[in-house]
């Protein structure tokens, strides 16, 4: 094995062991994932964030379509919204998409590409 293969697998194993896989095998159905880290309170904290997600949708097709009770909450929706995409953000793998790199360019596996 030569010393950038051995210093990837190296980084990996310490990786394994430093963060939460944000996609985990679905129980249920074959060949699919589930998100391991998103999570809401109850039922109404699930409406409330379906809500948000179409309030803004539909905000940027029409401005005109919203009412002005719901601009009234446009923050809070944008809050929830985006406390959503940081949970589903991978957590840890950006790491090993670093260390992968390294190695490509390491071993000149992607010389063409740069």
């Amino acid at each position: 094995m030569n010393p950038n293969e051995e210093k990837l697998i190296n980084s990996l194993k310490h990786q394994a062991m430093d963060h939460h896989p944000t996609l985990k095998p679905h129980t249920f159905f074959k060949n699919k994932f589930e998100v391991s880290l998103f999570y809401v309170d109850n039922h109404v904290d699930l409406m409330l964030t379906v809500r948000a997600m179409l309030y803004l949708a539909m905000k940027t097709i029409d401005p005109e379509l919203c009412d002005e009770i719901n601009d009234r909450y446009e923050k809070e929706y944008i809050r929830q919204i985006l406390t959503i995409a940081n949970r589903l953000l991978p957590q840890g793998e950006e790491a090993l998409l670093d260390d992968l790199n390294l190695y490509y360019r390491q071993e000149k596996l992607r010389e063409r590409l740069q």
